[in-house]
């Protein structure tokens, strides 16, 4: 299998902030992407978005994202319509910062393993929720 990996269009840059959810003042990483994919893996049932910074093309960050346990309560899914619906929720975000310039905000709470990721989709400060990490 091939993997697709998107180059960000140099005229819309995508800026990225992940922060510690404890300390909005500590930055882990921040920048402009220079390139990013989405992967599966199938024994997690979680999304892999992966990308490179302008700045430091050498370093390839991974954001693991998984279903707050929650909300898979409320679904009934199956394993890849869980993938479907984070890459769906990913690729809307991802547009609404290249389209509209707003930056892709993430904070990280390391101690309980979440990712909250603000949706840029909606007005105010409305973040969805996901089991995740960030490995580099």
């Amino acid at each position: 299998m091939r993997k697709y990996v998107l180059s960000v269009d140099k005229s819309k840059p995508i800026e990225l902030e992940i922060t510690n959810i404890l300390d909005d003042d500590k930055t882990i990483v921040r920048g402009r992407l220079n390139t990013y994919h989405l992967d599966y893996d199938v024994e997690t049932s979680s999304v892999l978005l992966s990308f490179t910074l302008e700045d430091d093309r050498e370093t390839i960050y991974s954001i693991r994202l998984q279903e707050d346990d929650s909300l898979l309560k409320c679904l009934d899914c199956t394993p890849q319509e869980v993938f479907f619906n984070i890459v769906n929720f990913l690729g809307e975000v991802i547009h609404k910062a290249k389209s509209v310039g707003y930056t892709l905000v993430m904070k990280l709470d390391y101690q309980a393993s979440r990712l909250f990721v603000k949706d840029l989709t909606k007005i105010g400060e409305e973040y969805r929720v996901f089991n995740g990490e960030l490995v580099y």
